[in-house]
């Protein structure tokens, strides 16, 4: 087979499978269809696909065919960096009332908390775990950090697909995600400063912290104003035209060099980027790119995830990692959230149905999996069994949260006013 005709039959079965997956498992409604990218995205790589058909496995995604997905995969998670900038409201932050900050800080610190335990836990079982060069705290952040995301874009959709969108809990969910995604990809920033620091020399890392908040300044105070100036001026009846694009696509290709030419991750440069964008351009941007970048683009980044997960359900340390960091992220979301919501007032139905929908990892959880990877900080093993956490932690959000919400009387579906539900997402 040519190389064309490879790549060819590689997209058609990306794009195309996890879509009719999901409608022939007549789970649509019930399972955002990220996970079923995702798992499509497992399935075909050494895990089953490898195992099952290695003549073919080699034939479709030896080196050389891996190549242009490869590059489709980096392209498509710097425009999803883009997106979950975009969708971050910095307006949160200022006016967040009491019971969003309150639980915020609980949604963050608490499974962070519960995932650093849990990542001592697991060293003192399996210190084999352990990368050469990283020491445990280190690694225990990142496990803690792994057990806190929650995906602001996938929960968006999980939303929109229960008619939550514009309701009290679906807006409480969004600005709770939204200031948790800041924050840990501040922390992430922080973790991936302080290991690279431990492999410079003194200098080196005292130019890196130097240049990071030169980096966030010019971007808020320099490149931001001439940016909207720039954008705005090329909008067509206040729609995001080929000219305007492009200006948005190269100015976050630029902030992810300057990010990765500083030793950090260039998803954190997309980010900033999508974070620090005038507000009247957020929606028009996302229109342009979201449902493309989500639904053709991103399957190609799963695939090369797919490829770097072997799971091995024989491994004892991928069977503890996968059990401590799940147990870990749903005690500290679901739990930590309810408890969090109902201690200022909330009803346990809307505070146990606020953590499931908090508890969505999706496409964030992937790409910060596959930074800790590519820096070194975790395993492949341990990325394995956390790639799995993140697929059953999304798996069981949604459905999760009909059920708390229908166990408070309500219904799943924004109703009119009078309705269970809208009682409950109201605060009566």
């Amino acid at each position: 087979m040519t190389p064309t005709l490879i790549f060819l039959v590689q997209a058609l079965v990306l794009v195309a499978l996890p879509v009719a997956a999901l409608r022939c498992s007549g789970l649509k409604g019930y399972l955002p269809l990220v996970v079923i990218q995702i798992v499509v995205g497992i399935v075909l790589g050494p895990s089953l696909f490898g195992r099952v058909a290695p003549d073919l496995y080699h034939m479709f995604f030896n080196p050389a065919a891996l190549a242009p997905l490869t590059g489709i995969g980096s392209v498509a998670v710097i425009i999803f960096g883009l997106i979950t900038g975009l969708h971050f409201d910095v307006g949160v932050l200022r006016h967040s009332g009491r019971i969003t900050s309150v639980v915020a800080v609980v949604n963050i610190l608490v499974p962070i908390g519960l995932g650093f335990l849990g990542g001592l836990w697991i060293l003192a079982r399996h210190p084999e775990e352990l990368v050469m060069g990283v020491g445990p705290v280190p690694f225990a952040v990142a496990i803690g950090i792994c057990a806190a995301v929650t995906a602001l874009p996938v929960l968006g959709e999980i939303l929109r697909e229960m008619n939550l969108l514009g309701s009290r809990l679906g807006d409480l969910a969004l600005a709770i995600a939204g200031i948790k995604d800041v924050t840990l990809y501040v922390l992430l920033a922080l973790l991936l400063t302080t290991v690279a620091a431990q492999a410079t020399t003194e200098f080196g890392t005292f130019a890196r912290l130097l240049l990071i908040p030169i980096y966030l300044f010019a971007m808020i105070r320099i490149v931001r104003p001439h940016l909207a100036r720039m954008v705005t001026a090329r909008l067509l009846d206040g729609e995001v035209r080929e000219r305007a694009l492009v200006l948005v696509v190269v100015f976050t290709i630029a902030s992810s060099l300057s990010v990765e030419a500083m030793g950090l991750s260039s998803i954190l440069g997309a980010f900033v980027a999508g974070a620090i964008m005038p507000e009247h351009l957020r929606k028009p941007i996302l229109d342009r790119l979201q449902a493309p970048t989500l639904a053709l683009l991103m399957p190609f980044f799963f695939t090369i995830t797919g490829l770097r997960t072997f799971i091995d359900p024989t491994s004892s340390s991928f069977v503890e990692v996968f059990g401590v960091a799940t147990l870990a992220s749903l005690v500290g979301i679901t739990g930590g959230t309810a408890i969090a919501a109902r201690l200022v007032g909330e009803r346990w139905p809307l505070a146990l149905g606020l953590g499931a929908l908090l508890q969505t990892k999706g496409l964030m959880e992937i790409v910060v999996l596959t930074i800790l990877l590519d820096a070194h900080i975790i395993s492949t093993n341990v990325f394995a069994a956390l790639v799995l956490m993140a697929v059953v932690s999304t798996a069981i959000s949604m459905p999760l949260a009909r059920l708390m919400l229908r166990f408070g009387g309500g219904r799943h579906r924004s109703a009119p006013a009078g309705s269970g539900l809208a009682e409950m997402t109201n605060g009566k």
